[in-house]
C-alpha cells in the first residue's frame, strides 16, 4: 500500500484488518494496517501520532522518513513533539537532509523566520499556521511579556486568532503563561531549566 493511498482507502484496509484481530496478521497485514493508521492520524491533524509511527516505519521501509520529519515538525508544541525531533534530528538519515537546518533550529526552539517556514510549508504543501505554536513556545524563551497584537504579527495571525491559539495552549498546558485582557498582553511564566537537548534526552531516554 502506498502513502497517497485514500484516507477513505486506509479507513477500509484498517476495518478490515483489525477485525481479525492483530494478533492474527500477518507481518505484510501489519505493516499495512501501519501505514494506514498513520495517514488517518495525519489526515485527522494528529501529527504527532502519525510522525511516531512514520518514523518506526521508515526503519524498514526509509521513503517514510520525509513523511517522520513533516509530522514532526507540524505537530503541536509539546515535550513529546521535542524529543521525538530531537530522535530524528540525531538519526543519520537528517544529516542528508535539505531541512536539517530547519530541524536543527525546531529542536533548539530557535524563533524561526517567516520565509523559512513558507518555504517548508510550499515544497511539502502544508498550512504555514501549523508552526505557530512554535514561534510562540519560542518568544516565550525570549520574553517576559509581548503584546498579542505583536504576537499575532509574528505568527501572521489576526489578533482574535492569536488570542484564541493562546487561551488554547494554556488550557491545555502547553504554555505557562497568564493574559491580561485589558492591557492586552500576555506574561509568560519562566522556571529555571535544563537546555531544551537535556531535557528531551532525559525524557527521550525515560521512554527506551
Amino acid at each position: 500500500m502506498e502513502i497517497e493511498e485514500s484516507y477513505q482507502e486506509a479507513r477500509q484496509i484498517l476495518s478490515q484488518n483489525l477485525e481479525k484481530g492483530r494478533v492474527k496478521l500477518s507481518p505484510e497485514e501489519k505493516l499495512k494496517c501501519d501505514i494506514a493508521q498513520a495517514i488517518i492520524y495525519e489526515h485527522d491533524q494528529k501529527r504527532l501520532q502519525a510522525a511516531s509511527i512514520f518514523y518506526n516505519l521508515s526503519q524498514k521501509k526509509p521513503e517514510y522518513f520525509q513523511k517522520a520529519i513533516i509530522n514532526g515538525l507540524t505537530a503541536p508544541a509539546s515535550a513529546k513533539r521535542q524529543a521525538l525531533l530531537l530522535t530524528i534530528y540525531r538519526d543519520s538519515r537528517s544529516q542528508k537532509s535539505k531541512w536539517l537546518p530547519f530541524i536543527r533550529s525546531n529542536v533548539q526552539q530557535d524563533l524561526l523566520k517567516w520565509n523559512d517556514i513558507e518555504t517548508f510549508a510550499r515544497e511539502n504543501k502544508i498550512n504555514p499556521n501549523l508552526f505557530c505554536e512554535h514561534i510562540i513556545t519560542a518568544i516565550s524563551r525570549f520574553y517576559s511579556n509581548i503584546s498579542i497584537q505583536k504576537l499575532a504579527q509574528y505568527c501572521k495571525l489576526k489578533q482574535e486568532e492569536a488570542y484564541e491559539l493562546l487561551e488554547n495552549m494554556i488550557i491545555t498546558e502547553r504554555l505557562q503563561a497568564q493574559i491580561d485582557q485589558q492591557q492586552g498582553f500576555i506574561q509568560f511564566q519562566h522556571k529555571e531549566q535544563c537546555t531544551i537537548e537535556e531535557f528531551c534526552t532525559n525524557l527521550y531516554s525515560l521512554c527506551q
